[in-house]
């Protein structure tokens, strides 16, 4: 069964890009990790990149999806970014958006 609901995002600022973990939750429990790298940007940008990643891919979010900030290797939830994203995610399904 395909993982295509997303559970968590990890955000890591590396090299001055981010450093994104996204893992995936099918309904039978299975996970998938998958890692990407934003383009140059704020953490803004980066979770941006990852609605449209997710719209391209067809996945969508979980009841309670979680996003973590790393920073000096301390992890954190960052609720205005997980609102973020999942705003984005709602006008990428209501608009059909495919940006690329």
């Amino acid at each position: 069964m395909r993982a295509d609901r997303l559970e968590q995002v990890f955000l890591r600022l590396k090299s001055g890009v981010y450093q994104v973990l996204l893992v995936l939750e099918s309904p039978a429990g299975a996970r998938q990790r998958v890692t990407l790298t934003a383009p140059a940007g704020d953490a803004e940008a980066a979770v941006d990149f990852v609605a449209r990643y997710l719209e391209q891919q067809g996945v969508g979010l979980t009841k309670r999806p979680r996003l973590r900030v790393d920073s000096a290797g301390n992890s954190r939830d960052d609720p205005a970014l997980l609102a973020r994203l999942i705003a984005a995610v709602a006008r990428n399904r209501r608009t059909g958006t495919e940006d690329g």
